[in-house]
């Protein structure tokens, strides 16, 4: 089994679940790091760990919900691949671009780092992501570890914890900006 250094809390609580290094693995349904942030369920399938600090991927489950709060990662790239379900995805470059798009089974979307945006699940989804190697910990930074496979109950992290995490994982919330949708 592998350990991870006691100094990051983000690793600590998950150590032996993924390798932790740059070797081949398998995981069955439901066996990545899971955490539950608010009423949804991410799973880390690959971390900065296993990639050589390249890419991290999860997936986010969730039933219908409310719109997440703007936010904007500055050092994140991120994809929204549907794998089932329909989510609606808002970016915003505060310049000349912005949209708003529903996407459905199978559409993609890519959010580069620097893009303000948000996203609300219009009907129970499930999400492939990935992103720039690290960022995948910021789940486990807000949320709350679980072993559950479907998304169970709703944990709302304080405000503080978020903060702290946007820190860490160079994201910035930004509840009071407006989409122009």
């Amino acid at each position: 089994m592998t350990t991870f250094p006691t100094d990051d809390p983000d690793k600590v609580a998950f150590a032996g679940i993924l390798p932790a290094a740059p070797k081949p693995y398998v995981l069955g349904n439901g066996q990545g790091e899971k955490s539950l942030v608010f009423d949804q369920l991410f799973e880390i399938l690959a971390s900065g760990d296993e990639t050589s600090d390249q890419y991290g991927a999860w997936t986010m489950k969730a039933p219908r919900g409310d719109r997440i709060p703007a936010h904007i990662h500055h050092r994140t790239h991120e994809f929204f691949y549907v794998v089932d379900g329909e989510i609606s995805v808002w970016m915003d470059d505060q310049a000349d671009y912005h949209s708003k798009t529903t996407l459905t089974t199978g559409d993609f979307a890519f959010v580069p780092a620097g893009i303000v945006h948000a996203f609300k699940i219009e009907n129970t989804t499930t999400v492939f992501g990935a992103g720039t190697a690290g960022f995948e910990r910021f789940f486990h930074a807000i949320g709350q570890k679980t072993d559950a496979t479907e998304p169970q109950g709703v944990f709302v992290p304080d405000f503080s914890v978020m903060r702290a995490a946007g820190e860490k994982y160079w994201t910035q919330f930004m509840p009071e900006f407006r989409f122009r949708d």
